[in-house]
């Protein structure tokens, strides 16, 4: 009896490729998975319950009104830049560039909120609001097993929160350096009393980034002004030890080399003690108790001096 001659297995043709059961899977960068369908039928709902979600943020703070436009506008961007992110194939691990839309988008919005005295709990509570609102109706709608997008929605918005406080981290510490900053001028102040004639009222902790600054502030006017005479007033400097002593002695040293003779005025009793008892000594260096008794004596040094107005009568 003759039989069929057997036939070599057949191959299916096709840009993917054959599974071992048999049948042709799809590639995965064309494949559907149940996030991009949530996200795909279900867009515009998403994004409006976002909104929504992001009004009960800001009226949790006290606010009354409506969500400010603004807001509105750019929290679509960041929703629109956030779903081009998830619609990208699963890794394992998801690299936010630093120039991409997302980036800047978000970014921006963080720096708005930090200027304005938002926390940043705020603003990472908007970033979390969507993740579980996508993880939540994710597990409700799909019936199959959802567990890639999940942990793909895990790793994006990881990084997402992340970047949120790199950015509001940085823009509060610049803030704080710039406060910091101004502080340090005000309270270095240089102030022209009379032609020739500086005062500087040193007023808190003089440590050595201050001392620097002090130092720097002062030499600029000497030289600006060409002052003869300088008065430091450390009426408002709460402890005098060999640290703030030695800050000053410096000071003093390097205003001598602009050719201005130095008054200390204000110096407690308590503190004229302690130099004492450290071996601390100013020479060359005009003390006054007041600083009323270092301005008159820096009048005279110039040749100047205060006297009364003489009655004048018809």
């Amino acid at each position: 009896m003759a039989f069929p001659a057997r036939r070599g297995p057949s191959i299916l043709k096709s840009r993917g490729h054959t599974s071992k059961q048999g049948y042709h899977k799809e590639p995965l960068r064309t494949m559907t998975t149940p996030l991009k369908q949530l996200l795909r039928e279900h867009r515009t709902e998403l994004l409006d319950e976002w909104l929504q979600r992001a009004q009960t943020i800001w009226s949790d703070d006290g606010h009354s009104e409506n969500l400010p436009h603004e807001w509105t506008l750019k929290l679509r961007a960041i929703f629109d830049d956030i779903v081009a992110a998830i619609d990208q194939t699963p890794t394992d691990t998801f690299e936010l560039n630093p120039e991409s839309p997302l980036a800047n988008h978000l970014t921006q919005f963080v720096t708005a909120q930090a200027r304005t005295g938002n926390s940043a709990n705020r603003i990472t509570s908007l970033i979390l609001a969507l993740k579980n609102l996508l993880s939540n109706r994710l597990v409700t709608q799909s019936h199959t097993d959802a567990l890639i997008d999940l942990i793909w929605l895990e790793r994006v918005f990881d990084r997402l929160t992340l970047l949120t406080f790199s950015a509001f981290v940085e823009v509060r510490e610049r803030f704080i350096a710039q406060q910091s900053l101004s502080l340090m001028e005000l309270s270095t102040p240089v102030l022209r009393l009379w032609n020739r004639i500086l005062m500087m009222p040193l007023i808190g902790v003089i440590d050595t980034v201050r001392a620097r600054e002090i130092t720097e502030q002062l030499l600029e006017a000497i030289a600006r002004h060409e002052a003869r005479v300088t008065i430091l007033d450390l009426t408002g400097v709460p402890v005098i030890d060999t640290g703030v002593a030695q800050h000053l002695m410096k000071t003093i040293d390097a205003a001598r080399l602009l050719g201005t003779r130095v008054i200390m005025t204000g110096i407690s009793p308590e503190g004229a003690q302690t130099l004492t008892k450290l071996g601390v000594h100013f020479n060359d260096v005009i003390s006054r108790a007041t600083l009323r008794a270092g301005i008159a004596e820096a009048l005279l040094l110039i040749g100047q001096r205060i006297s009364p107005i003489e009655d004048r009568r018809p």
